[in-house]
């Protein structure tokens, strides 16, 4: 609340302002938080009085009301993310005004995203860009200007005559205090002086890669940590969501992951959900198998500040995939240096998986993508529209697919179909981890299905029971 000064409001009298300032009262916050029994005892006003002097007040400082006709049009500004199939997606692309997270673990592909669409905000609205300007804070890591520099020289869509790295402003926020400063008082400095030169492209996208790594403690996490883990999240988050609405920014939070464990928990009332059920809804994703082992960090607070959360996952899948199923951008490079390759010489492809959690703008959706020279590419023809889950303690039909939903909205080309993990064209990753060279296409530590299968081993008795049931009767 603005802090108004009750000598500033005129349609109070003096006496009366005198009584008030008398019983402690100077601004109209201090007021508007005083119950009228106590404003009448401490200020020696009769009741009837306060009221007359609340109604006045409020009147006087109540915000004109306004017609939804007359108010802008927030929330339709968008940009591209260079594929139009995560376009479809996402309902339309990158839309300004909104908060954004890309959780994922390490090399699914998060830092690609951000440094893609630094770039691609700048381009004109005929490329599907808003002729914008970005800012990216990191927080432990250094902007790799260098991979920028790969997807700026190599994505169809992206030049130097249309992109520069003069358009992309660049600040350290090592601790949580120099980002609530940057955001509170830096920004809003650096907006305002940007949008009086002509010359200068307006801010569009502001990057934050990562904030869990503010949080990061070799402490014991206590109860006070984690309230005042909390209370710090609510202020950062309500300082983007005011940058996001007032400027009409698109906010992008890069996050982390953590292992998910399955505990004994006690048991509930009838009725009731537990959070372990709630947060798997809005935490963590769950398209394919093995997808559900991680989950975002930093909780339920944080969960609420935003409008959307996308969750990338490194599958260990490597498929051959066919012609129609490669990115377009891949077609090109293959039709231009293997022309004369054939199918047995090509390289298997490494698949990760993109799921859209929850959004206030589209539909919660998941499809396969790779990263390429130019960026993150969807495999055309995998993206799914993905079922709500059903309520706990209620059994899915038998035999209902993954995807129970037709497709809508943006998504005209989804298949309605649930995706294997161990899809045909599958084989398995055996070359060394350290033995590859490590490309954006192949990064260290991809392979994890075999420590996935250890921690998730059946039970003997299960193929016992299986044997006992084909076996003759």
């Amino acid at each position: 609340m603005d802090s108004v000064s009750l000598s500033s409001l005129s349609s109070l009298t003096t006496h009366q302002k005198s009584s008030l300032e008398k019983g402690g009262y100077k601004d109209l916050s201090d007021l508007l938080l005083s119950t009228p029994s106590d404003i009448s005892r401490t200020a020696r006003i009769a009741p009837l009085e306060v009221t007359r002097i609340l109604e006045a007040a409020c009147r006087e400082r109540a915000a004109p009301i306004n017609k939804i006709k007359d108010l802008p049009l927030e929330g339709e500004e968008k940009f591209t993310t260079g594929d139009a199939e995560l376009d479809s997606m996402l309902g339309g692309g990158i839309r300004t005004g909104m908060l954004w997270e890309v959780v994922g673990e390490s090399a699914a592909g998060k830092t690609q995203l951000a440094l893609q669409l630094s770039l691609l905000v700048q381009l004109p609205s005929r490329l599907g860009g808003v002729l914008g300007s970005a800012f990216y804070l990191t927080v432990a890591s250094q902007l790799q200007t260098t991979r920028m520099e790969q997807i700026l020289n190599t994505h169809p869509l992206l030049s130097p005559s249309l992109c520069s790295f003069a358009n992309i402003q660049h600040a350290s926020v090592p601790t949580i205090d120099k980002l609530i400063f940057v955001l509170s008082k830096s920004l809003p400095q650096y907006i305002s002086a940007n949008d009086q030169k002509s010359s200068s492209r307006p801010l569009k996208l502001i990057v934050i890669d990562a904030i869990a790594e503010l949080f990061h403690t070799s402490k014991r996490t206590t109860t006070q940590f984690l309230v005042e883990r909390s209370r710090r999240l609510s202020e950062i988050g309500t300082l983007l969501h005011l940058l996001a609405s007032k400027h009409q920014i698109a906010v992008l939070v890069l996050n982390e992951v953590s292992d998910t464990f399955d505990k004994d928990t006690a048991p509930l009332d009838s009725g009731q959900i537990g959070y372990k059920d709630q947060f798997r809804w809005f935490g963590r994703a769950d398209s394919i198998l093995g997808e559900g082992r991680k989950e975002a960090t930093l909780g339920l607070v944080w969960s609420n500040q935003l409008n959307v959360r996308i969750f990338l996952s490194r599958t260990g899948r490597r498929r051959y995939l066919e012609e129609s199923e490669r990115p377009r951008k891949i077609q090109m490079s293959i039709s231009a240096t293997s022309s004369n390759n054939s199918v047995g010489d090509q390289q298997p492809v490494l698949i990760r998986r993109l799921t859209v959690v929850f959004s206030s703008v589209c539909d919660p959706a998941s499809c396969d993508y790779v990263v390429t020279g130019e960026g993150i590419s969807v495999i055309p023809g995998s993206a799914v529209l993905l079922a709500v889950p059903p309520a706990v303690g209620t059994a899915a039909p038998p035999g209902s697919p993954h995807v129970s939903i037709s497709p809508h909205g943006d998504l005209t080309q989804m298949r309605d179909a649930q995706v294997a993990p161990l899809d045909i064209g599958h084989v398995v990753d055996s070359t060394t981890v350290d033995s590859r060279y490590s490309t954006p296409d192949n990064e260290p530590g991809d392979d994890e299905w075999d420590a996935f299968w250890e921690r998730n081993a059946l039970p003997e008795c299960v193929f016992e029971e299986a044997g006992n049931l084909t076996g003759p009767s």
